[in-house]
């Protein structure tokens, strides 16, 4: 679900992204670090650091959604630990249990499917297939809404520490892939608008920045009028980092994620069982023990220590250069897409 919630457009067409871009948080300014720093202080003098969310990463994530003031970036951090205590986020990403997914799952399918070329989990919904009038006859609105919660702490607390043991590099953002074939005005009805409207708060406000680049493929003619619903509801940053594309995506969306990577139903070459199972190398990694209760800052904080990494140190961690055919390159929408919907921008 966080795909759908997450997207974006452009004004003009986007490159795929560099691996500098994906790896912003390893390319700091002078003044970004400052930024950091005076952030950090900030927020230890007043009092406002929340334990399990006050690594180097995490801060930087909320500095960049507001780019990079601190004032701003106090007031959204402080929004953000006074929801997670009100709303128990910690015993929730403990605890809970969504016992219902087998009644949902048949009207929401949705999955991670191994990673892309930086390492990076690739999340894909396909969004297209999505009844969420259904779905909401399967299960309540505040237990789907706690479900999307427990998916992100599932991300950061899991899959992402993971992913950086096997990168041997800090994975703090994912990959995601909506696809939108067999989408119409019926998936996108009053149930579908006031769901994203919830989770789109949520998305941005509380989990930002954890999106590195969205892919919208097989976008049908009725988007535009999706987007002009959408639009509304994202801020600028969340528009700058989704790519939208027609039935012709394979060649741009295997510039980041290998072919055989991507699952068939997608045109890849990867094999899958169903369409709710979730595979990648991170299933396979046992993440080191970490000081304190878990969190996701505790459980970085010990991936990175077995790899011997600081956070300090990981800022200069060396970038491993991609094949030359995968950087820069230009990308273009269909050209039908491109005469019917308005400009994409991007996610959290």
């Amino acid at each position: 679900m966080s795909s759908w919630f997450g997207q974006s457009h452009a004004a003009k067409p986007h490159a795929v992204q560099s691996e500098q871009e994906a790896f912003w948080y390893l390319n700091l300014t002078q003044e970004q670090n400052a930024a950091h720093d005076a952030f950090l202080e900030h927020l230890k003098e007043t009092g406002a650091l929340l334990p399990g969310h006050d690594d180097r990463f995490t801060l930087l994530r909320f500095l960049k959604a507001r780019q990079w003031d601190v004032h701003r970036a106090t007031i959204m951090y402080t929004k953000m630990t006074a929801w997670r205590k009100e709303h128990g986020v910690d015993k929730l990403a403990e605890s809970f249990e969504f016992t219902e997914l087998d009644r949902v799952a048949p009207h929401y399918p949705h999955f991670y499917h191994k990673t892309d070329r930086f390492g990076r989990p690739v999340y894909i919904e396909l969004s297209g297939r999505t009844d969420a009038a259904k779905i909401l006859e399967g299960t309540t609105l505040e237990r789907l809404l706690d479900y999307h919660v427990w998916e992100w702490e599932k991300l950061t607390r899991q899959i992402l520490p993971a992913c950086t043991l096997i990168a041997g590099r800090p994975i703090i953002t994912r990959n995601v892939i909506l696809d939108l074939n067999g989408l119409s005005m019926k998936n996108f009805g009053t149930a579908a608008q006031k769901l994203l409207r919830t989770v789109a708060a949520i998305d941005q406000d509380y989990y930002c920045e954890l999106l590195g680049q969205m892919f919208i493929i097989n976008t049908p003619a009725i988007f535009r009028l999706v987007w002009a619903i959408v639009n509304p509801l994202l801020e600028e940053r969340t528009r700058r980092k989704i790519v939208i594309l027609g039935h012709d995506f394979l060649p741009t969306v295997t510039q980041l994620i290998p072919e055989e990577n991507l699952p068939k139903c997608l045109g890849g070459k990867s094999d899958m069982p169903d369409l709710r199972t979730s595979m990648g190398p991170w299933k396979d990694v046992e993440l080191p023990p970490c000081e304190g209760p878990s969190s996701p800052s505790a459980v970085m904080t010990a991936a990175l220590a077995s790899l011997k990494l600081a956070d300090a140190a990981a800022l200069h961690a060396p970038l491993v250069p991609l094949p030359p055919h995968a950087e820069h390159h230009e990308i273009r929408a269909d050209v039908a897409l491109a005469a019917s919907a308005p400009p994409v921008a991007a996610a959290t």
